[in-house]
């Protein structure tokens, strides 16, 4: 079984290496955070906590890279639905098919974790250097018990569940299922809730929440709350409002521009995959933000969120690439097929760029849309510098150019 494991990985050896990369950035962000909010400039313990916002801004950030490995991790295994099927048509056992989805996941996430330490350790006196640059705060990479226990457990904790979700996934799927893909179940929404009047309620409900941020000047907590109303208001400017008119218009109003008609088609199902992303980019840029701006008189604290936001956005946006890459990876049939029917190669490197242009480009304008929001008015109540919004903003746009061009390169060739 663990060569037919080891076939496998080779067989599809892109997506396997946007995996491991996923996890090693992981790995490694946990292991320099727990060591840097452990140190003695910033004091958590976790245990007997002597701050409390640096524990909490902990947890947070562990869990939502937990977040992020399981994510890549279900789409990774769920790919590999159909290689499940093929040894169960075979004769295969299900102790052969936790074998191989044992030696599968195992090796890379083995090869994954001492990378990730690793780089943590070779990383960390430049990040001292900078958290002592920008906050006066001198810290040393500690060799005690207490980051390096729970660092550790974090990452079993990681592997053992990410190893249950995958046996887990296998167990409850008939070959059927498996050949085809996981089926959803669909719920039927009430025709009130579908009426063209009301789905244009929550765009007005996403920039209204917005522009509340503006009154929380003497209560900049609340700023958490219309954040939260506004992802979920997002949630359903996609599914109500954007992705129905993207269905009549490739329908209705493209049916005679060929090339646009293929790429927005191709960009209105990646937009059903990617409104998860846009919420945790919201989610995440609106509670670091609102920390940031109660911990601006302590600067130990204050960078240890602009650090947290520095990290995180980043492996957010490979995460999504990683989802996108994989997609992207299965459409050669498609381009083959419009390739017969009398499109270039021209053309279809022109449909690829624009759908990745499309893709990336709704993305950063709808997230940036709270976070540049947020960073206003933060500014403008005094709460953080102007200067640090601006390079927030620059780095959350710039961490999506940069994945954007990647994708572009990596359609390409994959497509």
């Amino acid at each position: 079984m663990i060569r037919t494991a080891m076939r496998s990985l080779r067989k599809d050896l892109d997506r396997a290496g946007f995996f491991w990369i996923v996890f090693v950035l992981s790995s490694m962000f946990m292991f320099l955070f727990f060591h840097l909010a452990m140190s003695d400039a910033i004091g958590v313990t976790l245990i007997n906590s002597s701050n409390d916002l640096p524990t909490y801004l902990t947890v947070f950030n562990v869990g939502l890279c937990i977040v992020v490995i399981f994510l890549a991790n279900d789409f990774y295994v769920k790919k590999k639905s159909g290689d499940l099927a093929v040894i169960l048509i075979c004769g295969g056992t299900y102790g052969q098919l936790v074998e191989f989805l044992l030696f599968q996941t195992g090796i890379l996430m083995a090869l994954s974790i001492p990378v990730g330490i690793g780089l943590g350790y070779l990383c960390f006196p430049l990040l001292a250097l900078v958290f002592w640059s920008m906050s006066g705060c001198e810290v040393r990479l500690s060799f005690g018990l207490q980051p390096v226990v729970f660092t550790a457990c974090v990452i079993i904790l990681e592997v053992f569940w990410c190893t249950m979700l995958n046996l887990g996934y296998s167990y409850r799927n008939s070959i059927l299922t498996l050949l085809k893909g996981e089926e959803k179940i669909k719920l039927k929404t009430p025709k009130l809730l579908t009426a063209p009047a009301i789905r244009w309620v929550y765009p007005a409900l996403y920039l209204g929440c917005a522009a509340l941020v503006y009154t929380c000047k003497d209560a900049p907590e609340r700023m958490l709350l219309w954040g939260f109303a506004g992802t979920a208001a997002m949630w359903g400017m996609v599914n109500k409002a954007v992705v129905p008119w993207l269905e009549k218009s490739v329908s209705e109003k493209w049916i005679h521009d060929g090339d646009k008609l293929v790429y927005m088609g191709l960009f209105r199902e990646d937009l059903k995959m990617a409104r998860l992303y846009i919420a945790l980019f919201i989610f995440t840029a609106n509670i670091l933000c609102a920390l940031m701006a109660g911990t601006v008189r302590n600067s130990g604290e204050f960078m240890l969120c602009l650090l947290s936001f520095a990290l995180l956005i980043p492996l957010l946006s490979l995460s999504l690439m990683f989802r996108f890459a994989t997609e992207a990876s299965g459409r050669k049939k498609q381009f083959d097929t419009l390739n017969r029917i009398g499109y270039t190669k021209e053309q279809l490197r022109r449909i690829k760029n624009r759908e990745v242009l499309c893709l990336y480009g709704f993305i950063t304008a709808v997230s940036l849309v709270y976070i540049a929001n947020i960073l206003t008015a933060l500014g403008i109540f005094h709460l953080i510098p102007s200067s640090i919004g601006a390079v927030i903003a620059a780095l959350f746009a710039g961490s999506m150019a940069v994945c954007g061009v990647i994708s572009s390169f990596q359609i390409q060739n994959a497509a």
